[in-house]
């Protein structure tokens, strides 16, 4: 149920970004979000914990801000992968990095353990 929880939060993330910020774009309405979604979140349960691994002192020494990094590479690697999703600028990406982190959090906090 949690796992379920957590990609549709991605899955709506995703598709705020789109809605809200200029210069983030998701083609095929519900269905391509859908998709987005859950290649984000594999993308995000497979490269993330291997990148924080490999740059933790890089995330220590930073206080902890260098996983906002962490993440704008993840949903740039997801830009990446599909031709559903365009992000145009490194400022949309910042932008859609903040939202995704913001609506995960409060998916975490809601679905806890």
């Amino acid at each position: 149920m949690r796992l379920i929880a957590l990609i549709l939060g991605n899955v709506l993330a995703l598709f705020l970004a789109s809605y809200y910020i200029a210069g983030v774009a998701i083609s095929g309405g519900w269905q391509g979000a859908l998709i987005v979604g859950l290649v984000f979140s594999a993308v995000n349960f497979f490269l993330k914990p291997l990148l924080k691994l490999l740059l933790g002192p890089i995330i220590l020494l930073t206080l902890g801000i260098f996983i906002l990094v962490i993440n704008m590479g993840v949903l740039w690697v997801t830009d990446l992968l599909l031709p559903q999703m365009s992000i145009a600028s490194i400022g949309a990406l910042f932008l859609a990095t903040l939202l995704v982190s913001a609506v995960n959090f409060a998916t975490h906090i809601v679905f806890r353990k």
